[in-house]
């Protein structure tokens, strides 16, 4: 008897999403093909892609990573996505979040803070053409899209150069947040595509600002912890509804449980889902997308990958599609698995590299619980007479065999993830979890 794993014969919202955020341990071209297969048959029928850096930028190409996929790597999953009637959504940050690009020295005197390299100063022109050619750049591949979300999220620091401070005491921040992106919302516009932003930066707006957004741009509303709507606000949210706001919805599968998360907390994630379902189920919504942040910001670390998450993808699929489940989440994502399997796509790794994944978040939280107790020995803050030297002998041992331990973690997450990350973000990932570590107990040890 053939398995069913979906309920309803029809979703509860037509368009559903995943996120790739591709800035961290992106996969490798082959490893992305098969990511549409995955989400194709978890009946996810939308993703929201953030090149960033492994775009092959031609108008600026010191944007690009040394992993950058090709031109031809990018057409091809265009193409393999519109025969499996996946519509594609691209992501380029157009205010805050521009680490990647205001790091860069050409674009250095775009910050709105010197010493800020997230947020663009949006009184420049150069700002504005700026994004406005990364568009252009994105769209030479991306052909006949619907959508193009340009983030707009986290933009802390905007209005707190001089020149801002002295418009926004004029006009109001409000109005200088549209100054910038106004003219970008047209832009794609009159090319018929409809532009989405996150929704936070809009929420303690006054209605008439809202207002006039909601003619400019969808919102897409995320919270990502287990009670979303308390989060954002459930007067928030009906104000964006009384004044005509297109709203989507952003859960998450992976990458919201801590910027060095090595695993995501799959129960914290079903909650999430399934609230935010509950939510799509009694007002209007054009879509759901579960996002995966792979880094918080280009400067960090990455934290767990698509392959740690294979279970939390898949359930995002199931609980986007019925609304909710109510079998057991891992036992159903097991099975599923198993069933993807068959049908031709790796999912076989995703236990080793979830069992390798979890061994290395645990080993280092050994290691700095270990860390912390041994400089709250009593011979560290003035009084060595107090010191059980078979203790402090004890604590320096255990320290260096957790050391010993996550090196041969290390090692295991190194195999594991083998042929679906490029060797560059395994290492880069290893030496992000294994140095701080060794730094550490290095520190320790000296004392």
């Amino acid at each position: 008897m053939k398995e069913k794993f979906f309920s309803h014969n029809k979703p509860v919202v037509a368009i559903r999403g995943i996120h790739l955020d591709l800035k961290g341990l992106p996969p490798t071209p082959e490893r992305l093909f098969e990511v549409l297969d995955l989400a194709y048959e978890s009946r996810i029928n939308c993703l929201l892609v953030e090149w960033e850096d492994t775009y092959p930028w031609k108008i600026y190409p010191e944007l690009k990573n040394q992993t950058a996929y090709s031109t031809g790597t990018i057409r091809k999953f265009l193409d393999k996505a519109k025969n499996l009637n996946i519509e594609i959504i691209p992501l380029v940050q157009s205010f805050g979040h521009m680490e990647n690009v205001l790091s860069k020295k050409r674009f250095k005197n775009l910050r709105e803070v010197p010493d800020n390299v997230s947020d663009l100063c949006p009184l420049k022109k150069e700002s504005h053409d700026t994004i406005l050619k990364m568009i252009k750049d994105i769209l030479t591949t991306h052909k006949n899209i619907r959508y193009f979300h340009l983030g707009g999220d986290e933009v802390w620091s905007f209005g707190s150069c001089e020149k801002c401070k002295k418009f926004v005491e004029k006009y109001g921040t409000n109005t200088l947040y549209l100054y910038h992106l106004e003219p970008i919302f047209r832009f794609l516009k009159s090319l018929g595509i409809r532009p989405i932003i996150w929704d936070d930066m809009i929420r303690k707006w006054k209605t008439p600002d809202i207002k006039k957004i909601s003619k400019l741009t969808d919102l897409m509303c995320w919270s990502y912890g287990a009670d979303p709507l308390s989060s954002i606000g459930r007067d928030t949210l009906n104000r964006f509804e009384k004044t005509g706001c297109t709203i989507w919805l952003a859960s998450a599968y992976k990458g919201a449980d801590g910027a060095f998360a090595d695993v995501p907390n799959t129960q914290l994630r079903v909650v999430n889902m399934k609230t935010w379902m509950e939510y799509a189920k009694k007002n209007k919504v054009k879509g759901v997308v579960a996002t995966g942040w792979s880094r918080y910001n280009t400067f960090l670390s990455p934290c767990e990958g698509i392959e740690a998450g294979l279970d939390c993808f898949v359930l995002a699929g199931k609980i986007i599609w019925d609304g909710s489940i109510s079998e057991n989440p891992t036992i159903w994502a097991e099975n599923f698995l198993k069933h993807c399997q068959k049908k031709g796509i790796h999912t076989d790794h995703f236990y080793e590299c979830r069992k390798v994944s979890e061994q290395m978040q645990n080993m280092r939280d050994l290691i700095f619980s270990q860390a912390r107790n041994f400089l709250q020995q009593a011979h560290l803050v003035g009084e060595p007479e107090r010191v059980n030297p078979i203790r402090a002998k004890e604590a320096r041992e255990s320290l260096l065999k957790s050391l010993k331990g996550l090196r041969q973690c290390a090692k295991e997450w190194e195999k594991a993830h083998a042929g679906v990350i490029p060797k560059f973000w395994i290492k880069k990932y290893i030496l992000s979890r294994v140095e701080p570590a060794k730094k550490i107990i290095k520190l320790v040890l000296t004392k």
